[in-house]
């Protein structure tokens, strides 16, 4: 089973992902698309735990794999640029904690993700701000200028059709915009949780 959904929250996917697994749903593989897919299983008490950070180097991901290894950790989901690494506990006695075992190590998780979010924000803005059409003048965002010019159904069929066309057209705009917005509150949200830790 896939499911979309998007977080701007660590907390809240965790608990997302182990509600899932006590329905009997357990989760194989994430996208960067925020496409969640499932495996249908035994219902259970599961702890899923998710870490951020991403790797230049193949030899330095194995690294950081092996150490959540030999931590009990075993890593369900995410690649060297997914940025996004899920872990489940290998044993009893990680069932009940964080995957990090200090404050510290837990904050610089938020930290690098808000770096992300922040970096990708600008850029998204930055796009967003390079392709938007002009507002004060709607009529123009047509392809055709003498489209005003028709009358009665000659007029309402050139307008669908040209407005079929400009969907096209603004749908990166959109994007651009959306994801500005998706990254900003993600940088809000992760911010807080860096007081939090930091003011303890």
């Amino acid at each position: 089973m896939k499911k979309l959904r998007i977080f701007t929250d660590i907390k809240k996917e965790e608990k997302y992902l182990n509600k899932m697994a006590e329905k009997g749903w357990c989760l194989s593989n994430y996208s960067l698309w925020n496409v969640y897919t499932f495996d249908k299983t035994t219902p259970a008490p599961l702890n899923y735990r998710i870490d951020y950070q991403t790797f230049k180097k193949k030899a330095d991901y194995l690294a950081y794999l092996t150490l959540f290894e030999d931590s009990g950790w075993q890593h369900i989901s995410g690649t060297r640029w997914s940025g996004f690494q899920f872990f489940l506990p290998t044993n009893y006695k990680n069932q009940e904690f964080d995957i990090f075992s200090d404050v510290s190590s837990s904050n610089d998780r938020y930290k690098r993700l808000y770096n992300h979010a922040v970096m990708w924000g600008l850029l998204m803005l930055i796009y967003f701000l390079m392709l938007h059409p002009s507002f004060e003048n709607i009529s123009s965002w047509y392809l055709t200028p003498s489209i005003w010019e028709y009358s009665g159904l000659q007029l309402i069929g050139m307008i669908i059709m040209e407005t079929f066309f400009l969907i096209i057209m603004i749908m990166p705009m959109m994007f651009f915009l959306l994801s500005t917005v998706y990254f900003t509150i993600t940088g809000t949200k992760t911010k807080k949780h860096i007081k939090k830790y930091e003011t303890g």
